[in-house]
């Protein structure tokens, strides 16, 4: 005899001892305790990034995170990262949209020299003509790589043109090649003296410490770095049902992608927050698995996709959007797949989601999202994301209550909202045709 499991909403904790604290220079300083093993990792998160480039400079916060790793005065030449090789560290940087984050993983006797590395680069950095030449070299293939041989990336740089209409998230991370060849090294001086001081800076440390001892430690090394004022931010709110747009382009793709997007809001911009969570919810019950609906229908029964994948990212600064991608089956046009998506996003429009349901993608989703806070990296992360985006790493706490108010009425409301013709953009990508 079979029973049906009964999913009940998840009232999981997410919370370790944090301690959060202002020091005089603007410098935010977030401290978690994690003892489970002799590790720390230690994070610092820069308000800039992409979305607030100017046109012409396309690219020079990507650029300058490579030149981060140059050396200074005091830590020439690519002593930075010998020195983490030598005590058994871990370094590493990414740009984004909104920020520009550095990371060091070091055993716990070694948070100070991480800690002395990281404020230094912070004021110090040296600028060098020849580690310039050498790291656009290496950023240009970079783009290479990751935008002109991969037709599917360079599709959706152009795609984000009519995605984003007036949102500065319509520039590509990593910029565009015309604007890279003009990067110079008086640009990339600027660009760090405007924006990588202590009040544009968030360090989140977490891991075998404590909290008391590292925030004497942090003073040590970076009360004595003076704030300056920062440029302005551009503007990363996005006009919604602006009317429906539509890119169709040929590039060198074996078969058809079809890309869709709604322009929604964020967890920051949302007036009503519960918006948000729900659009997770609504994300996670077309998209998490094998037993989803647009895996279930529309690739293992009615076989019109051979992939489907969702996307929404509920943490950002500025508005957001929901985004479907699809490889259509043999002899599936991109019409007909595009048609079966949006009639699922019709059924939660007009019929009510179970309550089973939406408690069994709850209860998979915040698990989900506890597993990620296993290890102080998962940890680290999350909370320098909320904290970057302007949301308070608090927050964490409360998620699981969030998500369990999620109502069948909440999921209609949304997806009326949101998912129409107006706020909509497609792209189709078709194979090449042989010339």
């Amino acid at each position: 005899m079979f029973c049906t499991p009964v999913y009940a909403r998840p009232q999981q904790n997410l919370s370790y001892p944090t301690t959060e604290t202002t020091l005089d220079n603007g410098l935010k300083v977030i401290i978690r305790e994690d003892h489970r093993s002799p590790m720390v990792m230690a994070q610092i998160w820069y308000a800039v990034g992409s979305s607030d480039e100017p046109d012409n400079l396309s690219g020079i916060s990507h650029a300058l995170e490579h030149m981060m790793f140059k050396g200074t005065s005091k830590v020439p030449n690519d002593e930075f990262t010998r020195l983490s090789r030598l005590y058994g560290g871990s370094v590493n940087a990414a740009t984004f949209t909104n920020y520009t984050n550095y990371y060091q993983l070091y055993q716990k006797d070694y948070l100070a020299l991480a800690l002395e590395l990281e404020a230094d680069r912070m004021s110090n950095l040296f600028f060098k003509k020849q580690d310039f030449e050498t790291e656009m070299k290496v950023v240009m293939e970079e783009w290479r790589q990751r935008i002109d041989d991969n037709p599917r990336a360079l599709a959706f740089e152009r795609f984000k043109w009519i995605a984003y209409p007036t949102s500065h998230y319509r520039q590509p991370v990593i910029g565009y090649m015309k604007n890279l060849k003009a990067l110079n090294l008086e640009h990339l001086k600027k660009w760090y003296k405007d924006w990588y001081t202590p009040n544009n800076a968030i360090l989140v440390i977490v891991g075998d410490v404590e909290a008391t001892a590292t925030l004497e430690l942090v003073k040590r090394y970076f009360s004595s770095i003076p704030a300056q004022k920062t440029p302005q931010r551009n503007d990363v709110l996005e006009v919604t049902n602006l009317g429906y747009r539509r890119l169709e382009v040929e590039l060198p793709v074996q078969v058809p992608n079809l890309y869709l997007a709604w322009n929604v809001l964020s967890l920051a911009t949302a007036a009503n927050p519960q918006d948000a969570y729900t659009l997770v919810i609504i994300k996670n019950i077309l998209d998490s698995g094998i037993t989803s609906r647009l895996q279930n229908n529309l690739v293992r029964e009615q076989k019109f996709a051979t992939s489907v994948s969702v996307s929404y990212d509920p943490y950002n600064r500025g508005d957001s959007l929901f985004s479907i991608s699809a490889l259509p089956a043999n002899d599936v046009s991109l019409q007909d797949i595009e048609n079966a998506i949006l009639n699922e996003l019709e059924q939660l429009k007009s019929t009510p989601v179970s309550t089973d349901e939406i408690n069994r993608v709850i209860t998979r989703y915040v698990a989900d999202l506890i597993y990620s806070q296993d290890d102080i990296a998962g940890q680290a992360r999350i909370i320098g994301t909320l904290e970057i985006n302007g949301l308070s790493h608090r927050i964490l706490d409360q998620l699981p209550k969030h998500y369990a108010a999620i109502t069948p009425e909440n999921i209609q409301r949304v997806a009326n909202t949101y998912f129409n013709r107006d706020n909509n953009s497609s792209m189709y990508i078709l194979p090449e045709q042989e010339k």
